[in-house]
């Protein structure tokens, strides 16, 4: 009997361990929506306000740009003020820059309002993962950590579906100002969430840590994880934030979570999202199957992260890398080369468009959600939300970077080249990963930090 009601005391607190992790993940939602829901809206927005290629291509950049001044920022902010006050401020911030968007008379006051969305959006990249990292068990930390990705791949798919349903109507606002119900959602969601019980302990609120923890776990885990993190923070000392950061045996995880951010992008993602439908196009298809295309590959996106969530802790974090890698890598070659063959259009469509689904499921099933599992699994405690906040903004500078040159590139080199490039960078991102990314899985948080703190300190 006293074994059966610990087994249900238990099965409840994993309840409120996926309540917890699915109300933090609507920040990815948002980040998702917001990113995706401007290629449709720009169709309309041009025909309201006569838009130059210089200031289409700014309404997309502005997101980019705040995201990179948001994940600067709030990392550091949270390791000070705590995860979940700066996931609210995101979630305002979602909120205003959805009705500002939405309602914006003029391009400048778009722009201002795509600008502080993109702070929202950097925040969430930033803080979410660490939150949800923070909060979850460890035998299912990766699983939950990737219901970030998972809501990101989601929102990027109901902006497709939102855009869809207005075309007909011609109309832009409603895309843009309809983000304000997640945000609300958020917003009212994470003013109900604890605090996550491993900043508590960093700021010397070890009781409070303590009634987290025990909703969530039983006494004798609550006891054991407790003592584990006042363990790691008595070794880590005083230093916080950056200066943890740029401490000599944390220096090499920071350029690990870099190196993962940089090549999440250089790999060619975002150039799938934001110009999918100008790749099939071009192939010969004509619009509206363009953009069906690009919904199914929105589906596809889903599903293979929804797979993502079901084996990472199972298989683990690097083999999911190396094997999304392997798919990356032989899609981008196939899409080259049927560039190469302009004649056969017919067949040609189909190919690319098969190995852009190749690809997007490639990517869904590994660098996608791995990335946001990882960078808060290899930063100690008291620089967690500092070390995710620098490797998210670099992976906001490697997005805007492959969003800006991509057409040029293409323009200047050809298809083909392009893709063969992207190719290329996979076998770079590949080695990177072998030789210099640690496995995570099956540790809990304080033991891969003291863990990394052994090595470093014997290898130096």
């Amino acid at each position: 009997m006293a074994q059966a009601a610990a087994s249900s005391r238990s099965g409840g607190n994993r309840r409120f361990v996926y309540v917890v992790a699915s109300v933090a993940a609507l920040g990815g939602l948002l980040f998702g929506y917001d990113t995706g829901v401007i290629s449709g809206a720009l169709l309309f927005i041009n025909k309201d306000f006569q838009l130059n290629p210089f200031l289409e291509g700014f309404i997309v950049s502005s997101l980019l740009l705040g995201a990179m001044v948001g994940a600067a920022i709030s990392g550091a902010l949270s390791d000070r003020l705590g995860r979940r006050t700066i996931i609210l401020v995101a979630a305002a911030i979602f909120a205003v820059g959805a009705i500002g968007a939405g309602l914006s008379p003029n391009v400048g006051t778009l722009i201002f309002f795509r600008f502080l969305l993109g702070l929202g959006v950097g925040s969430a990249s930033a803080l979410v993962p660490s939150y949800i990292s923070e909060s979850a068990p460890t035998d299912v930390r990766g699983s939950l950590s990737s219901l970030f990705q998972l809501a990101i791949t989601i929102g990027i798919l109901v902006a497709y579906l939102v855009n869809a349903a207005f075309a007909s109507a011609g109309e832009w606002r409603w895309p843009l100002g309809l983000a304000f119900v997640p945000a609300l959602i958020l917003l009212i969601g994470m003013y109900f969430l604890p605090e996550t019980p491993r900043w508590l302990v960093s700021k010397d609120r070890d009781e409070e840590a303590r009634r987290v923890l025990s909703r969530t776990r039983t006494e004798e885990e609550v006891e054991s994880e407790l003592k584990e993190i006042r363990h790691a923070e008595d070794v880590e000392g005083e230093q916080a934030g950056y200066r943890e950061l740029l401490a000599p045996w944390v220096r090499p995880m920071l350029v690990v979570g870099i190196g993962l951010a940089v090549f999440q992008q250089f790999v060619g993602i975002n150039t799938v999202i934001y110009y999918a439908p100008t790749i099939i196009k071009s192939t010969g298809l004509a619009d509206v199957a363009s953009v069906l295309a690009t919904v199914g590959i929105g589906v596809v996106n889903v599903l293979m992260t929804i797979v993502a969530i079901l084996v990472i802790d199972r298989i683990g974090r690097k083999p999911l890398l190396l094997i999304g890698l392997a798919g990356m890598f032989v899609s981008l070659g196939i899409i080259g080369a049927a560039f190469l063959f302009s004649g056969l259009s017919g067949i040609i469509s189909w190919v690319t468009l098969a190995g852009l689904m190749l690809y997007i499921a490639s990517f869904a099933v590994s660098f996608g959600p791995v990335l946001w599992v990882m960078l808060p699994e290899i930063f100690p405690l008291n620089a967690r939300g500092t070390g995710t906040g620098v490797s998210a903004l670099s992976n906001w500078g490697a997005n805007f970077i492959v969003a800006q040159s991509f057409l040029p590139l293409v323009a200047l080199i050809g298809r083909p080249a392009v893709f063969w490039i992207l190719a290329g960078m996979c076998i770079v991102a590949a080695l990177f990963i072998y030789f210099l990314v640690p496995e995570t899985r099956g540790r809990s948080l304080e033991k891969i930090e003291l863990d990394l703190r052994d090595r470093m300190t014997v290898g130096s």
